[in-house]
């Protein structure tokens, strides 16, 4: 079976595919929201394992929050607490020293601010209380419920504070603005969220961001590699949506402080061109739909499902994906997720207009937990 490549997504694919943990973010303002409230997304990348989304009582505040399932729950990857502060981050490649390697301690520095933080100043202070060296490299998105947007580029050292400018959004890959030029990763998926995020202009909503996350667009080539009819493969490297990609969030986050404890998370849990989102609220507590929490079957469903579209076992064969069970399967992907975004929404509305009802979230859980059933049920797994 010949694979087929364009020449220049070929030359792209060979520039950029060096292996790499890699994450993709962006931080939308309560101005350029759809629904004004501010947003942080988090498209996440791992070298193994699955996620999962677990409420956790911290030190001072209690979060929700995406954990890997192999790890304990003192390290978290994004997540939001009931005083309305939100984080994410994605790994730099161009503040980290050499001597570093992967053995960071972001994950252990999330949960302890969604444990301890309601503020981006009180984000500031936890950073400025570490020992050097931090053991961090990373582009961490905040927000928080008094208007407050921003990343914070963290070196084992020190770090840089970029604001969102209002009305506006930021977004990061794999290196840092403050860090050096000639170093970093992630530049073809920089380039991409630069011209969709400019494309679309304002009122992001969470439905943007998960078709972004499973789109194959890299403008390095010229275009949605979907759209390629005389592929059978496509080498999936430099999109957005990468071989080693194992959920996303939306995290929304509160109008105000009056409303702090408000925020929700929509979670789409495996890979996402094979996983679809489904809402949590901080307040719902432990209260989580089974899909995504515990050992979180709609991951392992994803995985299993990509492993239908990825078939070669050689080295580096995990790249080619398969075009036509992929776009069945996004096909079918899509259509659930529109069904639990606009029930999710409609749900959210109730909240925000009748204030948080633990009963209609339980409802809403036995639905959502009913419709995976019937989407597993469309691909005769066992």
């Amino acid at each position: 079976m010949g694979i087929r490549l364009g020449s220049s997504l070929l030359a792209i694919a060979l520039l950029f595919s060096v292996d790499a943990l890699a994450c993709t973010t962006a931080i939308v303002s309560a101005g350029a929201s759809a629904d004004g409230r501010p947003m942080i997304w988090k498209q996440r990348d791992a070298s193994n394992g699955f996620n999962t989304i677990a409420h956790i009582k911290g030190a001072k505040y209690s979060y929700t929050a995406l954990l890997a399932t192999q790890e304990s729950s003192n390290k978290a990857y994004a997540g939001i607490n009931e005083a309305g502060f939100a984080i994410a981050n994605n790994l730099s490649y161009n503040l980290r020293p050499d001597s570093l390697g992967f053995n960071t301690r972001n994950g252990l520095l999330m949960a302890e601010a969604l444990g301890s933080c309601a503020s981006l100043e009180e984000f500031a202070a936890l950073l400025d209380s570490r020992e050097i060296p931090m053991h961090i490299s990373s582009n961490f998105a905040v927000i928080d419920a008094y208007g407050g947007a921003a990343y914070f580029e963290v070196s084992d050292t020190a770090y840089v504070r970029y604001d969102v400018p209002e009305g506006g959004y930021l977004f990061r890959t794999n290196y840092s603005l403050s860090g050096d030029e000639d170093r970093g990763k992630g530049f073809a998926r920089y380039i991409t969220m630069e011209e969709l995020m400019e494309k679309k202009g304002g009122k992001f909503d969470p439905a943007f961001f998960f078709r972004t996350g499973r789109s194959f667009i890299n403008v390095l080539d010229g275009g949605n590699a979907m759209r390629f009819r005389r592929n059978d493969y496509i080498y999936s490297h430099d999109f957005i949506p990468r071989v080693s990609t194992t959920g996303a969030v939306v995290i929304v986050g509160a109008d105000d402080e009056s409303s702090a404890d408000e925020g929700m998370m929509w979670c789409a849990p495996g890979y996402t061109p094979c996983s679809y989102a489904i809402p949590v609220w901080v307040k719902a507590g432990e209260y989580l739909p089974t899909v995504v929490s515990g050992d979180a079957p709609g991951s392992r469903l994803a995985a299993e499902l990509k492993a239908l579209i990825s078939p070669f076992e050689w080295k580096g064969g995990e790249k080619y994906l398969q075009v036509k069970p992929l776009r069945r399967i996004m096909r079918i992907v899509r259509r659930y997720e529109r069904k639990e975004l606009r029930e999710g929404r409609k749900l959210a509305r109730i909240f925000r207009r009748n204030g948080f009802d633990a009963a209609l979230v339980e409802e809403y859980n036995a639905a959502a937990e009913a419709r995976f059933e019937s989407f597993k049920q469309r691909f005769n797994l066992n």
